[in-house]
């Protein structure tokens, strides 16, 4: 995600950066040079567009207009979905880390326990986002996992899931030992069942794309829709139609793309979540968890 100011506009105007015209420059200049193709050709009376009228263009221009706010509708709902399904993943760990540092009682293994889960949680949202990117990056897993939990992970087909199953499973046995009370033990798995549904939604919203027959017919309205907008354009405009072609194709395309760009939220381009960045954030949150643990660790608290 890039951040900007929004109120630098012209700024906003000239950068490149996070625009989609470059993937859609080649398509404008296509677009343009068959305008001024057809300008020629009328202008040295090989063809006759002077009868051509605007209103086949006017009436599916309407048509066209609204599938492409339907299509950018569509891709932000994805994106901002997404989004939120993040910042509950975060507020859930957050808690989550809190709680296994605030609530465990005292106990032999609880400083051990406590460290084990918080290196789960620091993990769980670099595996989510690894596996929504559909990449595997083990170097982020092992400066965090031990080697026991990395080898625990490495035999399963959903790590996301096994580390889910992990933390309960270890909070289920300071339950049964005493080390958590069950109220305290219930609250704390109410986090994991969160994280799960969380997670569930991403991969849901990754591995459910717009229909393709939607996407199809929306691309060839599109592209027939910019072919031809300069036949009715010629006879009136001349050489000025090729500028309009270039500003309508412009202007469609352009809008179509962003939905291309925001449809997948989860990568790594500068128009999709800032997934990175979270993870950065969760991890710190949860070392300084750890921290805080140790500075109020006292025999007893004074009331």
């Amino acid at each position: 995600m890039i951040r900007y100011d929004n109120k630098n506009w012209i700024s906003l105007l000239f950068t490149l950066k996070g625009s989609v015209l470059r993937s859609i420059a080649l398509r404008i200049v296509l677009f343009s040079t068959l305008s001024a193709a057809l300008v020629e050709l009328h202008q040295r009376q090989i063809i006759n567009l002077k009868d051509v009228s605007s209103t086949p263009w006017t009436m599916v221009g309407v048509a066209l207009g609204l599938l492409l706010v339907f299509r950018t509708n569509a891709s932000y709902d994805r994106y901002w979905e997404g989004r939120k399904q993040w910042g509950s993943i975060l507020v859930a760990i957050r808690s989550l880390g809190i709680g296994i540092f605030a609530y465990l009682a005292p106990h032999p293994n609880a400083a051990a326990v406590q460290q084990r889960l918080n290196r789960l949680l620091i993990a769980f949202p670099i595996l989510l986002k690894q596996r929504l990117r559909q990449t595997e990056d083990s170097h982020e897993v092992q400066r965090v996992l031990s080697p026991e939990d990395q080898q625990i992970l490495a035999g399963t087909s959903n790590p996301v899931a096994a580390i889910l199953f992990m933390m309960a499973s270890i909070l289920g046995q300071c339950a049964a030992q005493g080390m958590l009370t069950e109220q305290r033990f219930t609250m704390l798995n109410a986090y994991l069942v969160e994280l799960s549904i969380n997670s569930a939604g991403c991969e849901r919203i990754r591995n459910t794309p717009l229909p393709i027959a939607y996407v199809l017919h929306l691309k060839r309205f599109l592209t027939l829709f910019c072919l031809t907008i300069s036949l009715p354009l010629v006879a009136g405009m001349g050489w000025w139609s090729v500028l309009v072609t270039a500003m309508i194709s412009y202007s469609l395309i352009g809008i179509e793309e962003i939905g291309v760009e925001i449809e997948d939220p989860f990568g790594d381009d500068p128009n999709d979540l800032p997934i990175d960045e979270i993870c950065t954030a969760i991890e710190q949150n949860l070392i300084e968890f750890a921290r805080l643990a140790e500075l109020t660790a006292t025999p007893a608290v004074a009331v």
